[in-house]
């Protein structure tokens, strides 16, 4: 038996949301690895994280939260 058009919609508008969900379930576990990489850095007497930079100054950690909050700024 074919969906009426009410049933077709709200069909779609779940798997519209579940995609979402989904989008957002990946970035948080992409959140919580940054963070627990963060939270294993070394600290000083202060206990603020020290982030290093290499001799030319990148930082592999800095730029990846950079990409993830480009990516995931909704």
């Amino acid at each position: 038996m074919p969906l009426d058009p009410a049933q077709r919609h709200q069909i779609e508008q779940d798997a519209i949301t579940a995609a979402w969900e989904a989008e957002r379930l990946v970035a948080c576990d992409d959140a919580i690895a940054l963070l627990r990489e963060i939270a294993d850095l070394e600290r000083d007497d202060d206990g603020d994280v020290i982030i290093g930079t290499d001799a030319d100054g990148h930082n592999d950690l800095m730029q990846r939260i950079t990409a993830f909050l480009a990516a995931n700024d909704q």
